[in-house]
This record gives C-alpha cells, structure tokens and sequence, in this order.
C-alpha cells in the first residue's frame, strides 16, 4: 500500500467540521447533538470553496487547522480531488492570499471565498522549472507570478531549497529590458523585503547589473524596483557564513554601504542619472530615488562621507531637493525631503568638526588658493625658513604678516579654523572662487586703510559661519526638522551673501577693530529676521533683505530688542515670576533626584570603610573586615575586604539606605527584599564630597582618591579640583566619590559613582532630603534647575492666550501608511 493510500484509508470518523451542501439535508436537531459540532456561534458562517469546476458552500469549523480543512474538502465527493490532501493549499479566492492557521478563523468570520490550489510546496517546484525554461512568454508569465507568491514564507524557503534564487538571477543578468526583466527585479525587491534568506545568494556582480540597469533603463517599472533594491543592499549587513562565523564574529561586507557604493564608483553616470531622476513626473520614481540617495548619505561611512557628499554638491542635488520643496508633493516625497534635510545637516556636522591639517592635501589646497587667490605683494611678507616636509607647501609657510594681511589673527591658520573647521574653509574657498576679483580688491581696500578701522576678513567670514551654525542648529543633538529649509542646502551661497553684509555694515557703521562684536550682533540680528520661515521666501527675497537694508534700520531694530530684553529681565514682576518658577524647578528636581535614589543604583566600594547598620546599631561593622582607627590608621583585626560592588537603594518612608554587597553588578529586585543591610539617615549630619577614601581594584589593590570638598554644618561648599583617577581593570571609574558622615571624621559609608550623572543624581539626592532651602552640590544639577526655569520664564512671556486662533472642528485621521517602510523617530 503506497503512503498516499494509507493517508486517505478511510476509517471511523466524526461527523466532519467542514459541512457541504449535500449537508444541508440533515436536521437541526441531527446536527446540534453531535459533539464536534461547534456550538459558539448562533449564526453559523457559510464559505464557498471551489476547486476547478466544481464549487461547495461549507460550514467550517474556526478551531480547526488548515491541514485538517484540506483533509475534509478533498475527500468531499462533489469537489472531486483525486490527489493526496498534502498537495494542495487553501487560499482566499478574490485576492489568492494562502490560508495557514494564523488568518484561518479571521477568514471565516468575514465570510470569504476559498478555492483549493496547489501546496506551495509543489508550486515552488513547478516555478523553478518554469525559470530554467529559455522561452520569452513562458518566462514572462512565471516572473509575473513570481512577484506575489515570493512574499510568501512557505514557498520562500522551498524556492531557495530547490535553486530558485539562481535562475531568478540568470533572468536578470541576461535580459536587456522588458517585462520580464521589470517582474524579475519586482520579484527580487519582494524576496529582499520580505526576509534576508536570499542575501546569501547575491553578490558584486549582481549589485554592478542594478548598478548598470538603473544607468541605462528608462522604464519606470524597471527603475522603481532596482531602486529599491539598491536602497535595500545599502542598509543591509551580510550575515557571517559558517565558514566566516568560526573565525570572527563580524559580518562580511558582500553587500552594505561600501560594497554598494564600489560599484556606483566604477559606473561615474550612476549619480547623476539618480539626481537627474529626481526631476521626474513619476512621483513613485522620484520618491525611490530620493530615498536611495538619503540611504546613502544615512549610511556611509566616515571614511567615504566626505567623498560622497563632494560629488552630490557637485551634481547640484541639493537645489533638486530644493525645487522639489516648491512642488505639491505627496507626504512620501514631504518625509524623504526632510530626511535630506537633516542628512545634510549631519555632513555640515562632520565638517564642522573636522580639524583643519595642513597636512591634508584637501586643506592645504584650498587655503593654498585663497592665498593666491588675495594677490598680495609677497615682498612685504618676512618668510622663515620652509619646512622640508613633503606634505606642506611652500605657500602655506608661516610669515610674520602673510595670515594676518587676510584678516586671520595669527600665523597659524589652522588655529583660526579651529571653531568652524573644514566646513569653514569650504565657505571661504567657495566665497572666493565666486568672484576671485572682487576678493582681491576687497583685501586691497582693507589694506589701504588704517590697521585699526580694517575689516579682518577671514575673521568675518568664520564668524558668519558659525552665525549660520547657530542659527540652524547644526550642533545641536537633534538634527530632525518639521518644516522645509531650503535655504539651509544653499549653506555656501547664504554666506557669502551674509559675509558682503557683514562688510556694508561695517562700512556704513564706520566700525573699527574693537566694534567686531557689535557688528557680529547686528548681523546675526539681521540673520535671524531674514530666515525666519524661509520656506514662504524666495532667494530674491532673502537677497534684497541683506543687499538694501540700511544700517540705520538694523540698528533700530536690535536697539528695540535689546531694550525689551533690558525691561524684561529688570522688571519686579519678572523677577518674581522667575524666583516663583525656579522654586517650582526646585522641586520638581529634588523629585527626580530623590526617585533616582529609590530606584537605587550600584556603586564601587571603598576599601577601608565602615558601614553603620540602623537595625544592628551605628558602630556595626562588616563581618570579617578589619575596623580601622581614622584618626591613626590601625585596625583592630585581620582584614579581610569586602566585595567590590554595594547597590544602594532608599526605602519608600526615606529614611533608611538599604544595600547589599555583590561581586559584580547584576539586575535587583523592586523592593528591599534583596538589601539586607541598612543605613539609617537620622545618623547623617554630613556629608563630604570626593572624600580621601580608597577603591578596591579588581585584584584587591587599593586606588586612591583624592579630596576635593566637604560640607561643614550642613553648608556644602562645592569645589572644582583635579583629583586623582579611579582606575579598576584598566577602566576609568572618575573622581566621583562621596561619604556620609555621622561626625568630622567618621564616616558611615563611603559611596564611589560610575559616573558624574550618578554622582550628581545622589548626592543632590542625599542633600535635597531636607527639603526646600537645602544646597544644590553640583553643577550639573544647577544647571538643570537653570534651563527649566529660562524656559518657563519665556514661556510665561508669550502669553499664549489663544485669540484668533483657529480651532478645527474635528482633527483629519490620515490613512494607513502604504507599506512597512517605515519607523519610529527618536523624538
């Protein structure tokens, strides 16, 4: 007897739970006694189920299993299955979606149509076949149904099993274009998307032949789909082959940024065709192409991102981003415009802080052109003897008056590059390759005037830089932007604008050399105004406000500012707001460090230290552990230490320190059920800060730490010294050490932070225990309370009382998102 035939040997069976028509002839009565008859639903659903010609209409049970389904529909006699149920699947017949346990119930209840189909099993098999076939119809069909049946799990992992990926691969290499090129690439998205189990499979070659499809197709629905295949590989980490796993565990580089960006090097029409895309009617295309480019940008790495972000400058794809602001665009396209935005905001941050060397060829270059580019009579420069360096150049020597002729303020440059860095230089090189001529003779004019009215032009010009920098925010944490700046791409351009302002104001001011600040003021008064909502203004608009504002006007205007700024801050009812708000800012601080400390946390432990025990009395010590005397440093035993690590933790009534000893940090219940021991408060009448204490290594070896502070009569005195550092298995552990005293001199514990977060979370703690009017010991904690109250003071002087305010009826639902393509920002 074959298998098959022992599967469907027919034996006693219950009455089955999917019913066909021919059912319908049984009594109510008949079919509620019988046990498997499921009796949750009052109003039973009816589902049709066809297979070829032959269709049923069937009560299926929603607790059964999707094999068992099958089971009872092929030995139904009106559909007429010859095959082994294991053959077939069950999918939903408008959309061909399978049917598998998960959706099984969610299905039925929402009375769909099913029709018995090939296992997709034997439809990964029938596919492979179909591929190795060199005719163009057949091929075309069998990628057709690729694209959907690929997303699929089950048919996934036997399509790999059987080679499928292969001559998926074979169609791509070899055909020049068409339909069938267009569903095998859909095909191959879909496999990327869907899992990484076919990313074995790929290599260089195959991301040089997206490379070179994307150069020379023009089809849309060839382009859409290696766009995205691209956009995939670069964000995609290779998983380590066994061979590679045994060896290391880091992951190979088939495919992620470097090896995609390799192949878009050795094909240079790549990125502009990309760029040139961006232009493009097709909004799905130019979205796809925008979103490679941010992937790009997003995920090179630090040794190719300056590489990278020279040759989009070059293409001018920012102002393609800009003219896309311009457009109605989709809120797709909205989000991958403000995802350009912030990675051009990352590439101004990179060269921000990369130091200027004149041992870059890069550097040297561009300040070895602004120097020629100034046609200054060199005879009047005293040059000392030239290094040999082969990597300086002689025109880069230092010179009693070469740097500071320019209107830097010493010899050497790079020192004066040292706030705005490379992207400082980038903007001066670029302000002088604009009009080579206009520079020259404005040094000359400089030059020609008296040395204290003189206008230090490399000076100004890193001041505007970093004028720009403050004003969008480019050093700030979060780069992430709501609204379009699209002025911000133009960073180049807007400061060469803002530098020639610079310039008229001083003239028109009649400024000299110790009025630099006042002039740096009114032009960042004058950025400000300018490039507020530049979203709404055109770069005539910004222009004209820098070209024909008058000094006069400016300087009104920042006089007004200044005066509201003056009455505001010197105002008795602002000065009571801010005394009631930073009160309030008190507390809320005293509650977030007092959690800190019922949260409790881990701290290293002093060597030499005494710990007082409220339940066992103060003078208990630690078993085993020598008790020395600190006034002359004798024991009155054998010492024995104690473990390295204690996690403290303050009790919920706030007047007892709990904590336990540990050999290493490890995770501690809520509660205090794991701190055995104790401290109690009411013992602390001070507390010394960065105490003359000793820190157990991990070997048992003492590391000193030095002092830095105490508190006397409650009164803490907070002192900034140089200590030394606390160093335990070749780690950093910091001066963040503190003691609770019972009396001068005789401490109840000493506690030694991990770090100055944690070290001014407790021992802010500790002191904000006494409530309102105890001491704020650290700076960070200050500063804190500080910021909280400037911003609730502005916030009170806005008066955001809501007049003429616009209030919606009912808020717009947006819709569903359009794919899986998506995340989370980090707010």
């Amino acid at each position: 007897m074959s298998p098959y035939e022992e599967q469907d040997r027919p034996g006693p069976q219950p009455v089955p739970a999917v019913l066909p028509r021919s059912y319908d002839s049984l009594s109510q009565q008949e079919v509620d006694s019988d046990q498997h008859r499921p009796s949750a639903s009052s109003t039973p659903r009816i589902n049709t189920v066809s297979y070829r010609n032959a269709t049923i209409k069937a009560q299926i049970d929603t607790t059964m299993v999707v094999a068992d389904v099958i089971r009872q529909l092929c030995a139904n006699a009106h559909l007429g299955v010859q095959e082994p149920p294991a053959l077939f699947a069950l999918r939903d017949d408008e959309n061909d979606e399978l049917i598998d346990d998960g959706n099984l119930a969610r299905k039925i209840e929402a009375g769909r149509n099913f029709k018995l189909t090939a296992s997709p099993l034997i439809e990964a098999a029938e596919m492979v076949d179909k591929l190795c076939s060199r005719e163009d119809r057949a091929l075309k069909m069998a990628t057709y149904t690729l694209q959907k049946l690929i997303r699929e799990p089950v048919f996934t992992a036997e399509f790999l099993k059987r080679g499928g990926l292969n001559e998926l691969l074979l169609i791509v290499h070899t055909f020049g274009g068409g339909n069938t090129l267009a569903y095998a690439l859909t095909s191959c998205q879909n496999l990327l998307e869907g899992s990484n189990e076919g990313m074995e499979g790929l290599d260089g070659a195959f991301i040089a032949r997206v490379v070179q499809i994307l150069v020379t197709q023009e089809r849309i629905n060839v382009c859409r789909p290696a766009t995205a295949i691209l956009k995939r590989l670069v964000v995609s980490e290779a998983a380590p082959t066994r061979d590679t796993a045994a060896k290391t565990s880091a992951p190979s580089s088939k495919f992620g940024f470097e090896a995609v960006y390799e192949q878009i090097c050795r094909e240079p029409s790549f990125l502009p065709t990309l760029v040139q895309r961006l232009s493009s009617a097709d909004a799905t295309l130019c979205v796809n192409s925008l979103s490679l480019l941010n992937s790009l940008v997003e995920h090179a790495t630090e040794r190719l991102l300056d590489s990278l972000a020279t040759e989009l400058e070059r293409l001018k794809t920012s102002s393609a981003v800009a003219r896309l602001m311009d457009t109605n665009c989709r809120a797709e396209l909205a989000a991958s415009i403000l995802e350009y935005q912030t990675n051009v905001v990352r590439i101004y941050k990179h060269r921000l802080l990369t130091s200027v060397s004149l041992s870059d060829k890069r550097h040297t270059a561009a300040l070895t052109y602004i120097w020629k580019a100034a046609c200054i009579n060199e005879e009047s420069v005293v040059r000392p003897q030239i290094s040999q360096d082969p990597r300086s150049s002689a025109v880069l020597a230092s010179g009693k008056h070469k740097w500071r002729r320019i209107g830097f303020t010493n010899e050497n440059v790079a020192k004066d590059f040292a706030r705005s860095g490379w992207l400082g230089v980038e903007c001066c090189e670029a302000y002088v390759r604009r009009d080579p001529e206009g520079f020259a003779t404005l040094l000359l004019e400089q030059i020609n005037r008296s040395e204290s009215k003189r206008c230090p032009w490399g000076r100004a010009a890193i001041e505007v830089v970093q004028i720009l920098v403050e004003h969008w925010g480019i050093q700030s944490k979060s780069s992430a932007r709501s609204d379009f700046t699209p002025f911000l791409l133009s960073f180049t351009r807007v400061h060469q604008l803002v530098l020639r302002f610079f310039f008229r104001i001083w003239a028109e001011s009649g400024a000299a050399t110790v009025d630099f600040e006042r002039v740096s003021a009114l032009v960042q008064s004058q950025v400000k105004v300018t490039l507020v909502d530049e979203a709404t203004k055109s770069w005539l608009d910004i222009e004209k406000s820098f070209v024909e504002s008058e000094y006069s006007a400016v300087r009104d205007r920042q006089m007004r500012e200044l005066e509201l700024e003056d009455d505001l801050e010197n105002n008795s009812s602002v000065q009571a707001l801010k005394a009631k708000l930073h009160r309030e800012n008190w507390e809320f601080m005293r509650q977030q460090r007092v959690q800190c400390l019922l949260e409790g946390a881990w701290f290293r432990v002093a060597g030499n230290t005494r710990f007082g025990s409220g339940a066992a009395g103060a003078n208990a010590t630690i078993p085993g552990q020598a008790t020395p005397n600190r006034k002359t440093g004798a024991t009155n035993g054998t010492r024995a230490y104690p473990k390295p690590w204690r996690f403290y933790r303050l009790s919920p009534n706030k007047r007892l320190l709990h904590f336990c000893e540990a050999d290493e940090p490890h995770a501690v219940r809520h509660g205090l059920d794991d701190l055995p021991r104790r401290i109690d408060l009411a013992q602390v009448n001070d507390l010394a800060l960065q105490s003359c204490i000793t820190v157990l290594g991990s070997m048992g070896e003492e590391l000193p730490v030095s002092s830095a502070a105490s508190t006397t009569n409650g009164s803490t005195n907070y002192q900034h010294r140089a200590t030394t550092t606390i160093s335990a298995s070749s780690s950093s552990a910091g001066n963040y050490s503190f003691s609770l005293l019972r009396a001068p001199g005789d401490s109840i514990a000493d506690l030694v932070a991990t770090s100055a977060s944690q070290y001014s979370e407790w021992v802010d703690g500790l002191s904000m225990l006494r409530g309102e009017g105890s001491a704020v010991n650290t700076q960070e904690t200050a500063e804190y309370i500080q910021a909280l109250t400037d911003i609730a003071v502005k916030i009170k002087l806005l008066d955001l009382t809501g007049e003429k305010v616009e209030i919606p009826a009912a808020i717009p639902q947006p819709g569903l998102p359009m794919s899986l393509d998506f995340f989370f920002a980090e707010l």
